[in-house]
């Protein structure tokens, strides 16, 4: 017999398993907006937000997005630099590699219209590390060039490897099954996909304890933890195993022209269809009538109506401005306490006086201080250079021309913990910048100094353009919740089979992105946007 959380959590996990294989059915003309009128209001123009939209558009419904910044894209965006000489640099914010040419995902592409607009740079490898006494690259094609690498550095692993691999290959065996003929009857689900329901509830470090013991193996074969946000004894097991087989198996892709490319891409198609886009339009408030959301207030006065509000927005911050506390039931807001917001990160942007490509010939390059992930996460959260890793991303290796003829464009990406910057926060909001600058400028030249040491020799003395952003800098320009860039933590309790669903309790009101389900990462914001437009149409198919 299921306890009825057990039950929900089945429910939550086949529903999300028939995503992929949906399409929208044909909609009645008289469940469309009028002239003048929206279906939906999309509060901000992240990735998830703009995906909703340009599905909503290309299904023939009318989509209003406001976004307060005054370029689309949340983190999927890009900026230019010049130096004394003139030279215009591009600095992107987020990206680095994501998944076009895994099926879902290029399906969703499609789906969006936008797939024919975008070209796509593959990296040479799926990643590449740098530990304290030795490197290690691994190619593409599956888990097989992965499990090679590792059984040939760790004999005496050999079978635990060779253990969790095959684990590993029957999740990915069972992800594959379930989006290809669907989840069948709920109750047989544990008995039809054993390893999915095996971890739903466990952390990587748990799956990854139950075959390899050695430290220095255990460190490798988790050491993209950084891109998902928490360390391996913290973060759920499915969102690090199940991307990472998609990732390992298609490759990773950059996009030519940055992320902002897909984000200008997919407002383009929303227009293109009929929706609408503004830009430094602010959201100030949720209209209710009769415990429903039926449009938004903006700070220029004006107020949008709509028969449902779509949120892109940091949740923790529409529970606390957009919404009256009593909107919500007192359960769903205790669960929402129970969670945190992932960490931020710390970025700088460097142009290099020369092409660094015939020196270093990766496109992306992950130092990591050592095998113990829980003490580097702790060097993350203190924001501490000394103690964490970073990543170098060197984006002439990715697309050819991307810097000025003859220079380089480099990325130094670190993980933060927002409370190092919280005592900045008051004086940063009211202009008073001095102290953050100071403290801005010192940490930008450790991880200088930094990549200089253990990744390019002479960096320092090629750079003539800098810039760099800081927790407070993510804040600013998406007012996500302590500068969160992953949206809430994937713990155990809030990822897969528990992750927070697109559904609120207030009827009428959708989340979208990395908040909810699934969660954060290029192609997981888009398919909670899927995910929301999804529920927005059964919703009102239903009537």
């Amino acid at each position: 017999m299921f306890s009825r959380r057990t039950f929900l959590q089945i429910m939550a996990l086949t529903a999300g398993a028939s995503l992929a294989r949906w399409t929208c059915p044909a909609l009645a003309a008289d469940k469309k907006a009028g002239p003048g009128e929206y279906d939906a209001v999309v509060v901000g123009a992240g990735l998830g937000g703009l995906a909703c939209a340009a599905l909503m558009a290309g299904n023939g419904l009318r989509p209003l997005v406001l976004e307060r910044h005054d370029v689309v894209g949340g983190y999927a965006s890009s900026f230019e630099r010049t130096d004394e000489a003139g030279n215009v640099f591009s600095c992107e914010v987020s990206l680095h590699a994501t998944t076009p040419t895994a099926p879902g995902d290029r399906a969703l592409l499609k789906d969006m219209g936008v797939l024919d607009r975008l070209e796509f740079a593959p990296h040479k490898y799926a990643w590449c590390s740098v530990f304290p006494d030795f490197s290690l690259e691994v190619e593409p094609g599956g888990l097989g060039p992965f499990e090679k690498l590792l059984l040939d550095r760790f004999p005496a692993e050999r079978d635990g490897i060779k253990g969790l691999f095959g684990f590993w290959e029957k999740l990915a065996q069972e992800m594959n099954e379930m989006y290809a003929k669907g989840p069948g009857p709920k109750l047989l689900f544990p008995l039809r996909f054993p390893t999915l329901w095996g971890i739903r509830d466990k952390t990587l470090a748990q799956v990854v304890d139950r075959f390899v013991t050695s430290a220095q193996a255990k460190a490798v074969i988790c050491q993209s933890w950084g891109y998902y946000g928490l360390p391996p004894s913290r973060l759920a097991a499915f969102y690090y195993l199940w991307p990472t087989w998609q990732y390992l198996t298609y490759g990773g892709y950059y996009l030519k022209g940055t992320s902002q490319a897909l984000s200008n891409a997919l407002a383009d198609s929303i227009t293109a269809r009929g929706g609408e886009v503004r830009t430094g339009c602010e959201v100030t408030g949720i209209v209710l009538e009769q415990g429903r959301a039926a449009g938004v207030r903006t700070d220029s006065g004006e107020t949008f109506r709509a028969a449902a509000v779509v949120l892109n927005a940091a949740l923790p911050q529409a529970v606390d401005r957009l919404l009256p506390k009593e909107a919500f039931d007192p359960e769903y807001l205790a669960r929402l306490k129970t969670f945190s917001p992932s960490p931020s990160s710390m970025v700088v942007w460097l142009g290099l006086d020369r092409d660094v490509t015939k020196i270093e010939a990766r496109g992306e390059i992950s130092l990591n201080p050592g095998y113990d992930s829980d003490g580097s996460f702790a060097g993350t959260m203190a924001c501490d250079p000394g103690r964490t890793g970073l990543s170098m991303t060197v984006f002439d290796n990715l697309v050819q021309g991307f810097s000025p003829k003859g220079k380089s464009t480099v990325s130094l990406t670190m993980l933060s913990g927002y409370g190092p910057w919280k005592r900045f926060e008051a004086d940063y909001d009211a202009g008073n910048k001095e102290a953050y600058y100071r403290e801005k400028e010192r940490l930008t030249e450790m991880l200088i100094a930094k990549a200089e040491k253990h990744l390019l020799p002479g960096l320092s003395k090629m750079i003539v353009m800098r810039e760099s952003s800081t927790p407070l800098t993510n804040r600013r320009f998406t007012a996500n919740t302590a500068g969160a860039i992953y949206g809430y933590n994937q713990t155990p309790d809030n990822s897969f089979m528990s992750r927070l669903p697109v559904r609120t309790p207030v009827k009428g009101l959708y989340l979208a992105g990395a908040w909810s389900d699934p969660g954060g990462g290029y192609m997981g914001v888009m398919s909670g946007g899927k995910n929301a437009f999804k529920a927005l149409v059964e919703d009102r198919v239903r009537g």
